[in-house]
């Protein structure tokens, strides 16, 4: 497949040389029109007072015996030497009838043939001249000084020349400093490419930023930073699955092995006992299996994208879900809620209070109470919307309070199996959402209490009168809000 003569333009090299020498070459082109305009307005001045003071002086040099002396024989040179002089000429007339003398090498017929004074451009034996004629006082010797137009236009020539090879010189060395400037500059760049191209696809480790130019540094920069990104998104991810392999394993085999005691039980007592551990482990794996893949949409959700979320509708919504748990366990359930909103993710806030309530429920008694409250309150003069749910279980020793977020860790000597992700999703979620969270005591100094500050939504609505809550509901009843 041939390539495109534009792709070559996409180099910086090529396009930072192309530009700075057509930028020079067009500079150069009209700087040598200028000189070269200058130069023959220059040289056609030099030639005129050169012609003018040669032909003044050769007046002022002539005897008054002028016409004895034209008959004369003239000087000449040794052998060994010649005359190679700048090829100007000049006539001497009298009476601007007879020629007294001319220069060697001076055309024989007259160099201005009207024998005016002052400068004049004539054509001799097809030959174009520039000529300046002076007379004496009395106007009987007139001197005509002379130079071919070739001679000048030869002079501009070879300065043109000179200019031009000069100028040519000049934009290839300035050719070869710049590409070799540039190549040396992105040596660093090219090095860069190479380490790209011989990592293994799973190197997330970031790029050496030390040599680059400081244009490129940037760039390179925020490559790392995307690098990073992706090195964190690969260890969630591996992490991710070695944690649910993990959990999974221990469920599946307790699964199977009661579903063997089912089916090789002859008394159906004993099959149906096992069928009944057989739905507990399908319970839990299937509860196991939600959080999971709560904790992986928790993973990929984008911290920057979010909405105004009514979080005492979520409350209600969740509490609501949790009835036929709280009546099978003979449970309580108390709502204290008031309109109050926050900005979030409404399927993460959601995964958030479900697992505070399952978390509140499972490890609370039967006949035992549980109070889930959300209103806006007043801490450290600002407002913030706290979100608590509390009960009157065991509780939580203290010392183990600080781990319990701590993903797949379950405090020891717990009744209830659970998975350890719940209160781990909870955190996650949390600093997510910017909310500060604090444990502590449950109802009435027993059970245990977890609480989350979060910022209110711009242009919340106005936080109404709080009303009492109403008392606890019945075992049995759904629960209410107040």
């Amino acid at each position: 497949m041939k390539k495109s003569p534009c792709v070559k333009f996409h180099s910086l090299r090529v396009r930072l040389l192309v530009v700075v020498l057509s930028t020079l070459l067009v500079f150069w082109v009209v700087w040598i029109g200028c000189q070269v305009v200058t130069m023959s307005r220059h040289q056609t001045g030099q030639w005129d007072s050169m012609l003018r003071d040669i032909g003044t002086q050769i007046v002022l040099s002539m005897p008054t015996e002028l016409g004895r002396l034209s008959t004369s024989e003239r000087f000449s040179l040794p052998v060994n030497q010649s005359y190679k002089g700048d090829k100007i000429s000049f006539q001497a007339w009298l009476h601007g009838k007879r020629l007294a003398f001319t220069s060697p090498g001076a055309p024989d017929t007259p160099l201005k043939p009207d024998f005016a004074d002052g400068f004049a451009e004539t054509t001799v034996d097809g030959e174009r001249w520039r000529v300046y004629a002076v007379s004496d006082a009395t106007g009987a010797l007139q001197v005509q000084v002379g130079k071919p137009k070739t001679v000048l236009m030869a002079d501009l020539e070879r300065w043109s020349t000179l200019s031009l090879t000069t100028a040519v010189l000049v934009l290839l060395l300035l050719k070869a400093s710049i590409w070799g400037v540039v190549h040396w500059s992105f040596k660093p760049v090219t090095a860069v490419q190479r380490a790209l191209r011989t990592r293994s696809p799973l190197d997330f480790h970031p790029l050496p930023t030390e040599r680059l130019p400081n244009e490129v540094r940037p760039l390179v920069a925020s490559f790392n930073t995307l690098l990073s990104q992706l090195d964190t998104a690969m260890q969630t991810e591996k992490r991710f699955i070695a944690d649910a392999a993990h959990e999974l394993r221990t469920p599946l085999a307790a699964l199977l092995a009661h579903a063997q005691l089912a089916a090789e039980a002859d008394d159906p007592q004993e099959a149906k006992a096992a069928l009944r551990r057989l739905t507990a482990g399908v319970e839990r794996s299937a509860r196991l299996s939600e959080q999971l893949l709560d904790l992986a949409r928790v993973d990929v959700s984008k911290p920057g994208q979010s909405e105004t979320v009514p979080l005492y509708e979520t409350v209600e919504m969740v509490v609501r879900d949790f009835e036929m748990v709280a009546v099978q366990k003979k449970q309580r359930i108390v709502l204290d809620l008031e309109p109050c909103t926050v900005a979030g993710h409404v399927d993460a806030i959601g995964i958030l209070v479900r697992n505070l309530v399952d978390n509140a429920l499972r490890y609370t008694p039967a006949s035992g109470r549980c109070v889930v409250s959300c209103r806006t309150e007043a801490v450290d003069g600002r407002d913030v919307v706290r979100l608590k749910v509390a009960d009157n279980g065991p509780g939580v020793p203290v010392d183990e309070r600080e781990r319990i977020f701590d993903r797949f860790y379950r405090v020891p000597g717990t009744g209830e199996r659970g998975s350890g992700i719940g209160l781990s999703l909870v955190a996650r979620i949390a600093q997510m959402h910017g909310a500060r969270i604090c444990v502590g005591e449950g109802i009435d100094g027993r059970g245990f209490g977890i609480w989350l500050d979060f910022e209110p939504a711009p242009q919340a609505p106005v936080r109404p009168a709080p009303r009492e809550p109403q008392p606890p509901l019945a075992p049995g009843r759904a629960p209410q809000a107040a």
